[in-house]
């Protein structure tokens, strides 16, 4: 992890087309970056303060590249609004003016409310004291409020803390989702949480959400991560879950490779990912209320499996698809990446058996695959990478090292690998049930 300021010399790079510094410790302000070859830009998640220098590169780039910054980057509370400088000296001088005069006014403000606040108390003194010598019968006129806008917990899950506990909570970005940003929250019982601020979904009525809501709480499963709350308002609508603390198994895998503090991903916990993410889909498969023609989860990837406490998995952001607009869900879910939404504009549950078998690809190859890369990491088309390693008969590369050296793993992987082809299959009618693929893979 990078800390201290960017580097000034990166400037003089003329060539430099890429820039990836999130995720970091970073301070001071970001130097003013100009080169016409830079396309690919990322500082958020740092400690950078703003404002952004108002070169023609860094306005290209979005709310993405700049978010969860210090003071003066962009605003928590809107996803298109950074704050970009001006270089002339001038508005500097300008707003510097402004501001002066603006605290004098507020000063000003401050002395006029707290003498008014004193003349307002003597005065309600003397009309007590009329009160009290002229006696009188008060009606009292009650008007019943809306409802109060709260979370909703779960059946499961103790309302240990509210809508304002949460609004109060020190929060730190997570990134974002296919719905919105996430966020680590951590309320006063000094437990973390992880809200989801839902954004860019289907417009839905109080009901209808209600019903798609009750449908994720109604799935239960040891390899599923639980929604504990949700709030439901006009314009905002946030997901709850508790937070799990080891991370997300694209971490895991891919985290830390050339680092010497690696500990080492065994063949035994590879599978043991393979078996609870199968399990977990054959369960969504089997107890969702959809169609043939619809996809129960829809973006399966190795950054929504999460490890928890005792080497349990859990499957997240399971049911989210229902929520989303079609153009979006085109975009940003994994099951759209596959050959029959590619080819007829069409998913179905078998678009998640894809999504599955190109989990194990990654699982057995340590390659990061690129239909669920993080923004930033180039990943591989890992299907048609391993048929190029099969055709050329260089099968034995495509295992990873950290596993390809274990003993008696050997014939484990080949048939899990030889199981991820079928699921990767390119006619949908030819990959297997969820139900085939747990009996397949608890026989290895």
């Amino acid at each position: 992890m990078f800390d201290g300021p960017i580097p000034r010399s990166l400037l003089e790079l003329e060539l430099l087309e890429s820039l990836q510094l999130q995720e970091n410790n970073l301070s001071g302000t970001i130097p003013e970056f100009d080169q016409e070859s830079l396309t690919s830009f990322n500082v958020s998640n740092n400690k950078i303060s703003g404002p952004i220098p108002g070169t023609r590169t860094l306005k290209s780039f979005g709310f993405a590249s700049y978010f969860n910054n210090g003071p003066d980057m962009c605003d928590s509370s809107s996803s298109s609004s950074c704050h970009f400088s001006d270089e002339h000296k001038a508005r500097d001088s300008k707003r510097k003016s402004i501001a002066t005069l603006v605290m004098v006014l507020v000063i000003i403000g401050l002395v006029t409310v707290i003498l008014l606040l004193i003349l307002y108390i003597k005065k309600s003194r003397r009309i007590k004291n009329l009160m009290k010598s002229y006696p009188f019968e008060e009606k009292v006129d009650l008007k019943l409020e809306d409802e109060e806008k709260k979370l909703v917990f779960m059946a499961d899950e103790a309302g240990c803390f509210d809508l304002n506990d949460l609004l109060k909570a020190s929060a730190e970005g997570l990134g974002k989702g296919v719905c919105g940003h996430t966020y680590k929250a951590t309320v006063e019982d000094g437990k973390p949480i992880v809200v989801k601020h839902l954004r860019e979904l289907k417009p839905f009525s109080n009901e209808e959400f209600m019903k798609l809501v009750r449908r994720i709480a109604d799935q239960k499963h040891p390899n599923l991560l639980p929604l504990m709350a949700y709030y439901y308002s006009k314009d905002e609508k946030l997901f709850v879950y508790r937070y799990v603390k080891n991370g997300n198994l694209f971490n895991r895998l891919h985290g830390g490779r050339r680092s010497r503090d690696r500990i080492r991903f065994s063949w035994g916990s590879r599978l043991t990912v393979a078996q609870s993410v199968a399990q977990a889909l054959e369960y969504l498969h089997l107890n969702s209320n959809h169609s043939q023609d619809t996809v129960p989860h829809g973006n399966l990837k190795s950054s929504n499996i999460l490890l928890d406490d005792d080497d349990t998995f859990l499957v997240s952001d399971h049911g989210l698809a229902s929520f989303m607009t079609l153009p979006m869900a085109a975009q940003l879910m994994v099951s759209y990446k596959s050959p029959e939404y590619q080819s007829s504009k069409r998913v179905s549950r078998k678009s998640d058996v894809w999504s599955y078998g190109c989990l194990l690809l990654e699982l057995l190859t340590g390659r990061v695959s690129v239909h669920s890369a993080p923004l930033g990491i180039n990943g591989v088309d890992l299907y048609k990478w391993v048929q190029r390693a099969v055709r050329e008969e260089w099968i034995s590369e495509i295992f990873d090292t950290e596993i390809s050296v274990e003993k008696n793993a050997g014939p484990g992987m080949m048939k899990l690998f030889e199981f991820a082809l079928r699921c990767c299959d390119e006619s949908p009618e030819k990959r297997p049930e969820m139900t085939e693929i747990v009996r397949e893979i608890d026989g290895i």
